[in-house]
């Protein structure tokens, strides 16, 4: 893994003292690499080298890695569920008394933390005050503000910050489905915010394919360049799927009027990446383009609760700084 490296060392210590907490509450942004910390922290939990953190070769370090070790389980908020199901929260305190096949550390890794309402937090609450001998709980969350003070009460806090554009970059760089434009992979690269995960999530999407549309349609035909964006969205089955796609679609498109915006602000100076976006439009007014900039994020965050797509689309082209 590139980058938290203080993350890194900072489990390394509590293993070496012997001093691992209960449970462990990893937060920061979407596909920054939270989970994968999490799958090497339980290697390192179990890891017989000497180096004080995986050596990624013995045997427990493979297993966990190939996701086979009987002492590493991942859970996850099912697909098509908004909340975590405390069906789901009982499952996994059932199986955390369950008598363990090997002897030794045992991590639950448990993704979407602060998707937790409030039965499912209170289903967990006894086992996270009380686990069984040997076993550590690391939940993941987006959102630190999202989890509800019961849960995060019981858990060690561990910080995770965006990665730098080079590290994303680098990460990326074997990946399929690549713009072959370099202003538009550097484009997407800036849009991830410092996510590799999210990055991949557009790639796999084509949001690019997307975005591109809509912008060589929206100053001639606003309410075509909806439907064309409307329709990508709807290329997911699972409502939430098509947030999410949506969701990225919107952070392409807030990249490129931030580019325009620099490019109006500065225009000798300013590294022009919205020029990949065919008719994108050029820098325009300032004002005109913040404005423009506020919308669209606060359709972001609209978007991330209950808004009607078609129309958050709809609204998107009609307010599109042309």
């Amino acid at each position: 893994m590139l980058g938290h490296d203080d993350v890194r060392q900072w489990l390394s210590c509590a293993i070496a003292a012997r001093r691992v907490a209960a449970a462990y509450l990893f937060t920061g942004p979407d596909g920054v690499g939270k989970a994968g910390m999490a799958i090497q922290f339980a290697a390192a939990l179990r890891c017989t080298g000497q180096g004080g953190w995986t050596c990624g070769r013995c045997g427990e370090c493979l297993r966990v890695a190939r996701g086979v070790h009987p002492n590493l389980r991942v859970f996850t908020k099912p697909a098509d569920k908004t909340e975590f199901p405390v069906e789901l929260v009982r499952e996994i305190c059932d199986e955390a008394g369950v008598k363990q096949l090997e002897p030794g550390a045992r991590v639950f890794v448990v993704h979407d933390a602060d998707r937790f309402n409030e039965s499912s937090a209170n289903a967990l609450l006894k086992t996270l005050e009380e686990p069984p001998a040997g076993l550590t709980f690391v939940l993941l969350a987006a959102n630190v503000a999202d989890v509800l003070p019961t849960i995060l009460s019981r858990c060690q806090p561990v910080r995770f910050g965006a990665l730098n554009p080079a590290q994303v970059e680098q990460i990326s760089r074997s990946w399929e489905n690549q713009p072959v434009n370099p202003d538009t992979r550097a484009l997407l690269v800036r849009a991830s915010q410092g996510s590799p995960g999210r990055l991949k999530r557009m790639l796999e999407y084509g949001t690019w394919n997307a975005v591109s549309g809509f912008l060589e349609t929206v100053a001639r035909d606003p309410f075509a360049a909806a439907e064309k964006l409307a329709e990508s969205v709807h290329e997911a089955e699972e409502n939430e799927s098509r947030r999410e796609r949506l969701r990225e679609a919107l952070g392409v498109l807030s990249a490129v009027l931030r580019d325009r915006l620099a490019g109006a602000l500065v225009p000798q100076a300013a590294p022009l990446l919205a020029r990949a976006a065919p008719g994108a439009g050029g820098p325009r007014n300032a004002d005109t383009l913040l404005a423009a900039l506020e919308r669209l994020d606060d359709l972001r965050r609209r978007v991330d609760g209950n808004a009607n797509l078609k129309l958050a689309c709809d609204a998107v082209a009609l307010q599109w700084p042309a």
